[in-house]
């Protein structure tokens, strides 16, 4: 990959924000240097705002490497490999996740909403072309929905396996959303097959032993697990996991994408926006988050919302009105009075509309 020129200085690598941000601060940093150059022309910010391929993944025939991590690709896809996401940002952890996976180990992931606990491991499961199953344990999953039931068909009773065995005889993947909403019922089944080698015991169904197919995987995702306990009273109906359950996983705290690293998810996937209104956009995220861990405003900012507010901003060149169906719509009067505050504050609702959102 070619190396990038500062223009400024004619410093040159693959990544000039933190040179331009630390070298040229005294100038205006990265605000600065968007006004003057902005992205278009020949000398961009970084190679995933001028559609070059991402350093971090690399596609070599059987193998895809992830953070530095080499994965087999499956040799026979079924048909629940979900699609790759081209502009998809793999965070550091993302590492340790790709490790876990060569070394079959259960992995759960716990964090506020819309920090990519489940879409880091569902497009890993994309680019090495694997099946993916989810259950989302939210109340209105039963323990026949995950392990299996008798059931009529063709007027005989026949056994119908859940996503568990389902997954564990055909080596998909399975992600179990929301484990902390689980009923006890559901969590005590996967006692035994969190263990090294553990396998599934059917016992509605005579007994059977469930052993798992070689790609099989699971994981789980969480907001209010171990070290995330104290933020239990945002999260309502959650339970708490105990230390022998909790032993069984290996579990990893994630958080949001930094933020240089959003500016070039939002710039990925809303290619007509502005890196310069693209770093205001992410520190108004930054701030609600911060706000939301403070118990000022009841609801999270996921990068899901800041995607769909940035392209309704294209739309109307109005933060504000950009808001309205993103954001506003969707969280009570109270936090929607807070967080039109804090886009006020941050951004000028006017400028993009006397500027065209440059």
């Amino acid at each position: 990959m070619s190396k990038l020129k500062c223009r400024v200085c004619d410093f040159k690598s693959n990544d000039l924000v933190d040179h331009i941000e630390t070298e040229h601060a005294a100038l205006g940093g990265l605000d600065w240097y968007m006004d003057e150059f902005p992205v278009g022309k020949a000398d961009v910010i970084h190679p995933s705002l001028s559609g070059e391929k991402r350093e971090e993944i690399e596609v070599g025939g059987k193998t895809v490497t992830v953070q530095g991590v080499r994965l087999p690709v499956n040799k026979a896809p079924g048909p629940y490999v979900p699609s790759v996401n081209p502009t998809y940002h793999f965070a550091e952890f993302a590492q340790d996740l790709a490790n876990d996976v060569l070394e079959n180990k259960r992995v759960m992931l716990v964090g506020h909403t819309g920090t990519g606990k489940t879409s880091s491991v569902v497009q890993l499961a994309a680019i090495t072309k694997n099946d993916i199953l989810r259950v989302n344990l939210n109340g209105q999953t039963s323990i026949g929905d995950f392990v299996g039931l008798w059931t009529v068909k063709g007027g005989e009773m026949k056994w119908v396996d859940g996503l568990l065995p389902q997954a564990m005889r055909k080596g998909y993947w399975l992600i179990i959303d929301e484990i902390d909403f689980g009923e006890p019922a559901i969590l005590g089944v996967l006692n035994s097959v969190l263990e090294t080698d553990g396998q599934l015991t059917l016992k509605e169904n005579d007994g059977e032993i469930v052993t798992p197919h070689k790609n099989f995987r699971i994981f789980a995702t969480g907001n209010a697990i171990g070290c995330m306990a104290e933020y239990r009273n945002m999260y309502p109906g959650t339970n708490i996991m105990n230390d022998a359950f909790l032993d069984r996983w290996r579990v990893y705290k994630v958080d949001y994408l930094p933020p240089a690293d959003e500016v070039k998810v939002l710039k990925g996937c809303v290619p007509k926006l502005s890196a310069k209104v693209a770093i205001r956009i992410v520190a108004v995220a930054n701030d609600i988050r911060k706000s939301f861990e403070a118990e000022d405003v009841q609801c999270a900012f996921s990068t899901r919302r800041l995607i769909d507010w940035s392209e309704q901003m294209i739309r109307h060149r109005n933060p504000i009105k950009a808001a309205e169906s993103t954001i506003f719509a969707k969280v009570s009067k109270e936090d929607s009075e807070t967080i039109k505050g804090i886009i006020i504050r941050m951004m000028d609702p006017n400028a993009m509309e006397s500027k065209g959102g440059k």
